[in-house]
C-alpha cells in the first residue's frame, strides 16, 4: 500500500540554496525581512534583538535579507559588514504612498 505524502511538508535547510531568477545568484529559500531592525522606538534593545536574529538566521545559512528603507539598514549594514561577499540584500526602489495615488 502507497504511503500518502500529500500532508508532508518539505522544508528545505537555510543552506539549501537555490538561484534568484536569471542572476545567477545562490540564495536561501528563506528571506529574512528586516524592515524591525530599524524600530527606532526603542533602538538600543532592538539592535541588540535584531543581531540575535540575525545571528541565528546567518549561522544556520542565511543568506538572503530583504530590507524596506525605514532605518533597518544601518543595523544591517552594521551586521554584515565583514560578511558582505556572502550576503544577498534586496530593497525597494520607491517607497510611494498608494493611498496618494487614488
Amino acid at each position: 500500500m502507497a504511503q500518502d505524502t500529500s500532508s508532508t511538508k518539505i522544508t528545505k535547510a537555510l543552506d539549501d540554496y537555490v538561484l534568484l531568477g536569471r542572476s545567477g545568484l545562490r540564495v536561501s529559500p528563506l528571506c529574512l525581512g528586516t524592515v524591525s531592525f530599524g524600530d527606532q522606538r526603542n533602538s538600543d534593545s532592538n539592535k541588540e534583538e535584531s543581531k540575535k536574529v540575525f545571528d541565528l538566521y546567518y549561522e544556520r545559512g542565511g543568506n538572503f535579507f530583504d530590507t524596506f528603507n525605514c532605518g533597518e539598514e544601518r543595523f544591517l549594514g552594521d551586521y554584515v559588514s565583514d560578511k558582505r561577499s556572502g550576503v544577498v540584500i534586496s530593497t525597494k526602489y520607491t517607497c510611494m504612498n498608494h493611498e496618494l495615488t487614488k
